[in-house]
């Protein structure tokens, strides 16, 4: 690692040699990649540049994403053992880069053709106030590594941008000054989709995440369908969806949101507020949401075509946290005590009783917690996402969870507990390990209980050949106990088999293992990277009176490919084969489906809004 003054002519060599020492990977394997992709590219570029036509092709369809200009740099990357711990911050530039062409570790890097070359020109950066006010520090702030290091990742939180990197510039003859040059990468804002069944429905979306240049979402959907709408049984005719975010209103970290849906079986007019625990230095966290809503269930959701009804209800949550750092704890340890208090006042429903459609009752929740959390971060990359770098939480929580909730026709209370682990092994890969428990309890018995278990790993990244494979693996049990009617959980598409949509799929007691197995290739498309994978679902479901490994197996087994450009707010392209066993009434075993994925995220270890262990879903699907 370069020493404080040295002059830094390979920054994109630097930074990644700090990523590798801070994961642990195997230098020599990720250098051999790097090469083997380059005369890959290199290759292949020579044999089209023999004549225009193919010349042509090749520039427009293919780049070489290594292949970069040599750039002026600033010294090291913030690190967290820096020697510039303790010394005052002088000035703070900020660099905002193009979505297309330079990265925050090669800011000279160039667009590859005119497609990238009229995308910067079309796009809005996104304004230099808006960054600053996402900064933690100011001139004449102490340098503290940890809070710099934070602020870097609360900025690629932040849905305009693509990446950001904070890095120290040492003042000559200044030994006590370290001045800070931010640099961050936008998206291309704008996304908007289509949607139709090519028969009786037709949507068209249109989504800015960078609206004026202020870092806001500006969302906006119109549907029309002539399907017959659930409740009515006449066409549903149009729809409409808008909402309106502030990422962070002013140097506050506070998020604001105005939603409004009228869409065929919902409505909803939501007005929320939040601030979280972004770092482990936040003392004060809380939220705000007051909404009103309209939805429509099914009578009996565990049979197909069940009656529907209207239901209509107005929501008010609101919650505070504060955060303590204990004498006994280490220095990203803390303690938190958070209340919460829940309102449902329902002006639509179906008829309800003390022993009928208790779902429905008006109600009051109060909520306690205290927990401990410990977070650190590492950076990696090729995850969830395409190239662009993530944050890979690890840690532990712990949290207790009580309180009282009072009901039309009585009162019962809550008690919860939530734990979690993970860690990255230096060989094995990244392993987290979660457990969840809660029920309400009246008159001694347990009410609306639920437990969750789940494992989730993947695989340090591997190399093979010119690509890079990671292995994910992931194990859920769930179980209720003394739920409502009405209540269910199920296991199709994300929540446990992909591609099935199935009513017989869902009960009371579930488990699910996902295996996956990604191969992100070095082909580049248009800017959009490719990424072939490979997948086994196993699931099982049925009610909390029998042995849940005792009911039938579900399976699905596929193969696809997805396609990703990190410069683009568009979800994931996913083009799906798939084959399905234990199922009754399929027409064929084999499916197809090309779908847009969204890109998840890891689960933190922050602790929040105390809660209510979530256990299944309501409503028409």
């Amino acid at each position: 690692m370069a020493q404080q003054g040295d002059a830094v002519s390979d920054p994109d060599s630097l930074n990644q040699k700090i990523l590798l020492k801070e994961l642990r990977l195997d230098s020599a394997d990720a250098a051999k990649s790097r090469i083997d992709t380059t005369l890959l590219y290199k290759k292949l570029k020579r044999k089209m540049q023999k004549h225009r036509f193919s010349r042509a092709v090749f520039e427009f369809l293919f780049r070489d994403p290594y292949s970069r200009t040599v750039s002026r740099t600033p010294t090291s990357p913030i690190d967290p053992n820096c020697t510039y711990e303790g010394s005052f911050i002088g000035n703070i530039q900020i660099q905002r880069l193009d979505p297309f062409g330079p990265r925050v570790t090669d800011t000279l890097r160039l667009p590859a053709n005119w497609f990238e070359k009229a995308g910067n020109t079309m796009h809005r950066d996104t304004r230099e106030a808006v960054i600053r006010k996402s900064l933690m520090f100011q001139r004449g702030y102490p340098f503290v590594a940890s809070m710099i290091s934070d602020n870097e990742r609360i900025l690629r939180l932040t849905p305009n941008l693509l990446d950001a990197r904070i890095y120290a510039v040492p003042r000559k003859g200044r030994s006590d000054t370290v001045d800070i040059l931010v640099v961050t990468q936008d998206v291309w804002s704008i996304n908007g989709s289509i949607d139709t069944d090519f028969q009786q429905t037709i949507g068209v979306n249109v989504d800015d995440l960078n609206f004026l240049g202020l870092g806001h979402e500006k969302a906006l959907g119109i549907s029309y369908s002539q399907a017959p709408h659930p409740y009515t049984h006449k066409p549903r005719g149009w729809g409409i969806q808008s909402l309106y975010r502030v990422p962070y209103i002013g140097k506050t970290f506070i998020s604001g949101t105005l939603q409004y849906v009228n869409r065929w079986t919902q409505e909803r007019y939501a007005v929320i507020a939040q601030r979280k625990f972004l770092t482990p230095n936040m003392k004060y966290a809380g939220g705000l949401e007051l909404s009103r809503n309209r939805i429509y269930v099914e009578s009996n959701p565990f049979i197909r075509d069940s009656e529907v009804f209207p239901v209509g209800y107005d929501y008010a949550d609101f919650w505070l946290g504060r955060a303590f750092r204990t004498q006994w704890t280490g220095e990203r340890t803390r303690m938190v005590l958070a209340a919460r208090v829940i309102g449902n006042r329902y002006w639509e429903r179906p008829e309800v009783r003390a022993d009928t459609n208790q779902l429905y009752q008006h109600r009051w929740l109060n909520l306690y917690s205290i927990g401990f959390s410990t977070r650190n971060y590492l950076r990696d990359v090729l995850i969830y996402g395409f190239g662009r770098t993530e944050d890979v939480p690890y840690g532990s929580l712990v949290s207790f969870t009580t309180g009282m909730e009072r009901r039309e026709f009585g009162v019962r209370s809550y008690i919860g507990m939530k734990m979690a682990h993970g860690q990255y092994f230096q060989r094995f890969g990244y392993l987290l390990l979660g457990f969840n428990a809660g029920s309400y309890i009246r008159n001694g018995l347990w009410e609306q209980g639920a437990w969750r278990g789940e494992v989730n790993y993947f695989s340090r990244l591997l190399t093979v050949g010119t690509s890079q494979l990671r292995q994910f693996i992931n194990l859920r049990y769930t179980r209720g106990f003394g739920r409502f009617n009405g209540e269910y959980i199920d296991i199709n598409n994300a929540n446990g088999i992909r591609g099935i949509t199935n009513v017989g799929l869902r009960g009371q007691q579930s488990l699910v293992l996902n295996i996956e197995t990604v191969l992100f290739t070095p082909l580049n498309i248009l800017g959009f990277q490719v990424a072939m994978f490979g997948y086994v679902d196993l699931g099982w479901i049925g009610t909390s009176s029998k042995e849940v490994v005792k009911v039938p197996l579900y399976q699905g087994y596929g193969i696809g490919i997805r396609l990703r450009n990190e410069n683009l707010t568009f979800n994931t392209f996913q083009f799906r084969l798939g084959f399905y066993n234990g199922f009754a009434g399929l027409i064929s075993p084999f499916r197809t489906e090309f779908s847009e994925i969204p890109r998840s995220r890891l689960t933190d270890f922050d602790i929040n809004a105390p809660e209510v262990v979530p256990f299944g879903a309501l409503g028409v699907q």
